[in-house]
């Protein structure tokens, strides 16, 4: 689940949308698997972007709708723009909305033609210069494909509308709200146990044991929704406890636009890295860590940061960011004079005998 740069293939069938996601395998729609009846697909030709000048969401249409009223031939059609596209991606994710731009998805349609989509908030924003800049790139693509003015559909649309941290999550991930007592707190990271491989989430250490220690309820995102109990902590070497659960995936909530981000690795940072706390009360802050190893009362060896931090962030997910992935490195712990306070990933590990699930 994240809001990164998605394909987006969508298929009509039987008058119910189904939407591919760009980082899944091609979809397989080729003359040899196609069975007659399979798909509802209307027949193509320009009275397709007739129709769509009655869209408010259209924004321009560009190129030419081929006449196409054999379903097998659509079908190989579809197939043909979607390879094409899919070649026209690494050029197109410069201008999507998580590195700056406008654009929040673009893909194929059923009805046989390509499309951008732009965020409905910037449409004001989006001028002609800007949709020649996408539309030739599409085009080059397309050409080398022997698609001369390949049908492109310019549209607005509100984006996904994912769940915010504080929602009911049925797949648990990292950053989003737990309760435990009458304290919330950030769930840390989705995880394995290494000497069983059972399934859980690490959350705060100090909000387990303030909420009953080991047997105490865990809810999500509140009472009465019990997600697990306390299993596990000591409290040595990490501010981290240890919450058994099947329904966790490797995912942390990244930041309040509703943006999800894979976990890909995982280990410890140094003094000078750039770090970011995902957490439930400050959402996304980050800072340089500045010490490492610290004696902090009862706990050993803990690292400190200069992102912000206020109660509840407790727990929440620190982490260096790799491409369009994360590497967990430690578990917010909380304040430390002007600085946050996390423990490390090795101790966060070594204390609760667990592996981070990784995509």
């Amino acid at each position: 689940m994240k809001t990164s740069m998605k394909l987006i293939v969508s298929i009509l069938i039987m008058s119910v949308m189904f939407i591919g996601i760009g980082s899944a395998e091609p979809s397989d729609l080729s003359e040899d698997n196609f069975t007659e009846g399979e798909f509802y697909l209307p027949d193509y030709g320009p009275s397709i972007f007739e129709k769509l000048k009655d869209n408010p969401d259209v924004i321009e249409t560009r190129g030419v709708m081929l006449e196409i009223t054999d379903d097998k031939e659509k079908v190989k059609w579809l197939d043909t723009i979607e390879t094409s596209i899919r070649s026209s991606k690494d050029k197109l994710e410069p201008y999507m909305q998580q590195y700056g731009g406008p654009v929040i998805g673009f893909g194929i349609n059923y009805e046989g033609y390509l499309f951008v989509e732009f965020d409905k908030k910037l449409e004001d924003t989006i001028n002609k210069s800007t949709m020649d800049e996408l539309y030739n790139i599409i085009e080059v693509d397309a050409k080398k494909m022997e698609i001369s003015n390949v049908p492109v559909v310019f549209r607005s649309s509100e984006g996904e509308i994912l769940e915010s941290r504080t929602s009911t999550w049925t797949n648990l991930i990292g950053g989003i709200r737990l309760q435990g007592g009458n304290e919330y707190s950030t769930l840390s990271f989705a995880a394995k146990k290494d000497s069983s491989g059972k399934k859980g989430f690490v959350m705060s250490g100090h909000a387990a044991i303030n909420a009953g220690g080991i047997g105490a309820a865990i809810y999500q995102p509140n009472t009465p929704r019990q997600v697990g109990t306390v299993n596990y902590y000591n409290y040595v070497f990490a501010d981290a406890a240890w919450v058994e659960a099947s329904n966790v995936v490797d995912d942390v909530y990244y930041q309040d636009i509703n943006q999800l981000k894979d976990v890909a690795d995982h280990g410890d940072t140094t003094k000078g890295h750039k770090v970011y706390k995902s957490g439930i009360t400050t959402g996304l802050t980050n800072g340089t860590v500045v010490d490492t190893y610290i004696i902090m009362g009862t706990l050993q060896d803990q690292f400190t940061a200069t992102y912000w931090s206020e109660p509840g962030d407790s727990g929440a997910p620190v982490f260096i960011l790799s491409g369009d992935t994360v590497e967990l490195v430690g578990v917010h712990k909380g304040r430390w004079g002007s600085n946050a306070a996390f423990s490390p990933m090795s101790g966060v590990r070594q204390e609760l005998g667990i592996t981070p699930l990784t995509t």
